[in-house]
């Protein structure tokens, strides 16, 4: 009989553990999917300063040559060469 009583105790307590361990699984699912989603957006930003990274180490190592002050000068100062072709916007 002790038999028997032990038995479905042990059985009873088993079912009690898979049930919970299954509830806690399910319960935190939408928490894993909502941290996989920032992972994917933070993984992106990391890509785009990477990118930027890689761009400023570039500037720097032409920083100071007659390349980096003549590129400057086209991008920012919207200077051109003698022979270079200008379009412009009929819309603007």
């Amino acid at each position: 009989m002790k038999s028997r009583t032990k038995r479905r105790l042990f059985t009873l307590i088993s079912f009690a553990f898979i049930v919970y361990f299954i509830y806690i699984i399910f319960s935190q699912q939408p928490r894993i999917d909502m941290l996989m989603t920032k992972k994917l957006r933070v993984e992106e930003k990391i890509k785009e300063q990477d990118a930027i990274h890689e761009q400023l180490i570039y500037y720097q190592s032409i920083a100071g040559t007659d390349r980096y002050i003549e590129m400057m000068a086209r991008i920012r100062l919207g200077y051109v060469k003698a022979d270079d072709l200008i379009f412009i916007d009929a819309d603007r």
